[in-house]
């Protein structure tokens, strides 16, 4: 009898341990998905968008966060990091602005120049001093 209770004590928080370990690899290696082939919840340009953020975040967060938004802004940067490009659309002169950073392997052809007017679809992944978009992939 003594030697059964040892078994579950020991035995049920070690399967328990190896379901955890198990789910959590699962979510690790799940492919990250491209906004290219998500329904757009939001078509907004982009100083609406980074004004309504820097107005009032909450209320912003709870329209915009996790949903995917279509953003039309002037492209002020493009940043090369790795093998990651942000690309940054400006809403004002002084600062301030939505970075979208392009699903990794995005081909732009022809990429577009600073000052051109362009269209990004990406996931709202919250305000950190400019509004973050993420997954994003440029629209026709």
């Amino acid at each position: 009898m003594r030697k059964k209770r040892t078994i579950l004590w020991i035995g049920i928080p070690l399967l328990l341990l190896l379901i955890g370990l198990a789910w959590g690899w699962h979510l690790y290696e799940k492919p990250h998905r491209s906004a290219a082939g998500e329904t757009v919840d939001v078509t907004i340009d982009a100083d609406t968008l980074y004004h309504q953020y820097q107005a009032d975040e909450h209320t912003a967060d709870q329209k915009y966060l996790g949903k995917v938004i279509s953003v039309t802004g002037r492209l002020t940067e493009i940043q090369h990091t790795g093998n990651s490009v942000i690309w940054i659309l400006s809403t004002q002169p002084g600062g301030g602005g939505i970075n979208c950073q392009l699903f990794p392997g995005t081909k732009v052809d022809p990429e577009p120049k600073t000052g051109e007017k362009v269209t990004v679809k990406g996931r709202c992944t919250g305000f950190l001093m400019d509004v973050n978009l993420a997954d994003c992939v440029p629209e026709k």
